[in-house]
């Protein structure tokens, strides 16, 4: 195909003309102060997704970004990025263990119920605050949150290493995140990343169900401290297990609560949760739709039982954005796999989501 000729004076541009030239074969050029414009037709372009993804390779990592359009004119617009800044893995390191001397300390608390008064009881509540609250539940978080950073770097979308946020009160931290620092190349990989996290902390989550269990029967508490009673999920219900109420809660038992209740909290379909990354990846533009819904439904869960922690993620979905962005690539057909991946997503929701979490 011949090519329109484009005069272009920085050398750079030169180099994103060469390069899309390499993977497009386009009609026309646009050339303007913010972006370069390249249409094309779809005729010319059999394999469209997989050319603009190799594009993307190339130019994103170099300081530009490459959007598809295909609404209308059909053209691949490359604009220049913006500078960014980020922290050092220092940061990374430093949250990581203020987050689990945080921890500690708040496992610490709920142990003191489970460890004999003596000489040596407040070293013991620190150990089993370590063993038994602190080690499983940043296990989940950290499997987690691995697992986006594991599935970004294999779609070639760069990713910060988790940041771990300590809070000194009620579970010991406010979660973990990671930030994608390149913009998503498209719905599949967009569903991907999103179900990546919440899936390899409910795998994770499972066996340590069980060994939560296994120690409660050998750990009998001799104390009577009860800070509050959980709700626990159906996939509690699901594998016949029944916690006993009016009795203080085992670290390791409420550890594993927590990793199930934030797997619920993320995989919410609204905003910019995990959930959110899966419904826009699967649904596309009218995920909103879903967000919107999900929105009202944590603020109905709100009055219905009066449960304020509901109110507050609203809040948060509504200050991060309802509405989610959308990929580089938003028009690529997703497939069966992407698909079940969001069957299996709603699945974990149902089986991890609890309506009235603590008891009043």
């Amino acid at each position: 195909m011949m090519f329109p000729t484009v005069k272009v004076e920085n050398e750079n541009l030169n180099n994103v003309v060469d390069t899309v030239k390499q993977h497009l074969n386009y009609y026309e050029v646009n050339v303007n102060p913010m972006s370069i414009k390249f249409l094309f037709f779809d005729s010319d372009n059999p394999n469209i997704d997989e050319n603009f993804d190799e594009i993307r390779k190339i130019l994103v990592p170099e300081g530009y970004i490459p959007f598809l359009f295909r609404d209308g004119e059909h053209y691949i617009e490359v604009s220049i990025r913006p500078d960014e800044n980020y922290r050092t893995n220092k940061v990374n390191f430093v949250m990581l263990i203020l987050t689990v001397i945080s921890t500690i300390y708040v496992g610490s608390i709920y142990a003191s119920s489970f460890v004999t008064p003596g000489p040596y009881s407040e070293m013991y509540k620190l150990l089993y605050g370590f063993v038994f609250f602190s080690l499983p539940l940043m296990v989940i978080l950290g499997v987690h949150e691995t697992a986006h950073y594991i599935v970004a770097k294999k779609y070639h979308v760069n990713a910060s290493l988790p940041f771990f946020i300590p809070f000194p009160y009620m579970i010991g931290t406010f979660g973990a995140f990671v930030s994608l620092r390149d913009p998503i190349p498209n719905r599949k990989v967009m569903a991907e990343i999103g179900a990546a996290g919440p899936i390899a902390g409910f795998v994770v989550a499972i066996p340590l169900l069980f060994l939560a269990q296994y120690f409660e029967t050998i750990f009998q508490p001799v104390g009577t401290y009860i800070p509050f009673e959980l709700n626990y999920p159906i996939i509690y219900t699901l594998f016949g297990i029944i916690e006993p109420t009016r009795v203080p809660i085992f670290p390791m038992v409420f550890a594993v609560w927590v990793g199930m209740f934030a797997t619920a909290m993320n995989l919410i379909p609204s905003g910019q949760l995990d959930g959110g990354h899966i419904a826009r990846g699967i649904l596309g533009k009218n995920a909103y739709i879903l967000s919107y819904a999900f929105l009202g439904f944590l603020f109905y869960l709100t009055i219905r039982y009066n449960y304020l922690g509901w109110l507050f993620l609203g809040l948060f979905v509504m200050f991060m954005g309802l509405v989610h962005p959308p990929a580089l690539n938003d028009y690529e057909k997703i497939k069966t796999r992407d698909i079940l991946i969001g069957i299996f997503a709603l699945i974990m929701f149902v089986l991890t989501f609890a309506p009235l979490p603590i008891k009043p």
